[in-house]
């Protein structure tokens, strides 16, 4: 781990107000990104080490889990994964930072994902 990196304080989740908290010890730009199959949204800390095996947490409702753990020689990845079935608005997902090392992320409610069945345009009849 580099010298000059922070480290992951706490985190946590909370399902009934969708919100997932987290601080370091070290000012960080979190980055995040949808995933799929299995659906999740992944939020990366750069320069910022975890120093700890990977931790998964149990979740109920519409997540799955969150998994905590190092990605990279410098970089903390946070991945919540849905239930199968949902999905969220990747564009809704708002970060706010109350200074450079605590930050919420307010999630969207996941919603069930719509399913995608192929289906045939009806042709119009052509005059003969």
């Amino acid at each position: 781990m580099p010298a000059d990196a922070g480290q992951l304080a706490s985190w946590k989740f909370d399902p009934s107000r969708n919100r997932l908290d987290f601080k370091t010890d070290a000012g960080v730009q979190p980055k995040a990104v949808m995933l799929f199959n299995p659906t999740r949204l992944v939020i990366d800390l750069p320069n910022i080490s975890f120093g700890k095996p990977t931790i998964t947490q149990k979740l109920t409702g519409n997540f799955r889990s969150l998994r905590v753990g190092q990605f990279d020689g410098t970089t903390t990845r946070l991945v919540l994964e849905l239930q199968p079935g949902y999905t969220l608005n990747p564009k809704r997902v708002q970060f706010t930072g109350e200074n450079p090392i605590d930050w919420y992320v307010m999630i969207p409610v996941p919603e069930r994902a719509a399913a995608t069945i192929p289906t045939l345009a009806p042709q119009p009849n052509s005059p003969r």
